[in-house]
């Protein structure tokens, strides 16, 4: 059988719709949607989505009780529409600017951007900053975000509270803690991208660029 046509080591034993070309399962796993534009129609796609999705929330369910946060739960499950917008921000960051973005690296952009919101519900107006232009990056596509959320709503004449976005932020960053591995510098990264898709225009370029 054919090596795998990204690490030239496996057996390529699946059709990889991206690259036009046989790859592993291994290489399939874990560089659709980091590394691989996968389109949408890709099956192997569709299954991790269902699989992972799954897996991926009673992860967090099962991290919120263990560290006694069981009140972010509610959080989780009446804003998750804002919550998959930020997260999609943070995917952005790794796609477009720092492809070796790693999950500590947004673990600290979160939290700064919890700081910064943190402060400016006491009332003043301040950006948490770091040293690090790839954490941030991370903080400030998240702030970007909220923002774009914010004048939204106003247009609707609705307006999201600093709390609600705080806690939304709050739970983010359980989000990462909760998949996080020491053993994979990407492993929150790999599983948020997933349900990230890419635009179409990216889609026909197949490989994200290097």
């Amino acid at each position: 059988m054919a090596k795998c046509a990204k690490c030239m080591k496996q057996p390529a034993r699946r059709e990889c719709a991206a690259l036009g070309e046989r790859i592993c399962p291994l290489c399939c796993a874990h560089l659709r949607m980091l590394v691989l534009a996968c389109p949408e129609h890709c099956p192997y796609l569709q299954d991790a989505r269902r699989t992972t999705g799954e897996r991926r929330m009673g992860q967090l369910l099962a991290h919120l009780s263990a560290m006694g946060k069981e009140s972010l739960v509610e959080v989780l499950a009446h804003m998750s529409p804002l919550l998959a917008f930020l997260e999609r921000a943070i995917v952005e960051v790794q796609r477009q600017r720092f492809r070796d973005l790693t999950d500590d690296e947004v673990l600290a952009g979160v939290e700064n951007a919890i700081r910064t919101y943190e402060t400016l519900e006491r009332g003043i107006i301040y950006e948490h900053r770091s040293e690090s232009p790839r954490v941030h990056a991370v903080t400030e596509s998240l702030l970007k975000a909220l923002e774009r959320v914010e004048k939204d709503l106003v247009e609707r004449g609705v307006r999201i509270r600093t709390s609600e976005a705080l806690a939304c932020l709050r739970v983010l960053a359980e989000s990462v803690r909760a998949i996080k591995d020491e053993r994979e510098a990407q492993a929150y990264l790999r599983v948020a991208a997933l349900f990230q898709p890419y635009p179409r225009s990216e889609s026909r370029l197949i490989v994200v660029p290097e």
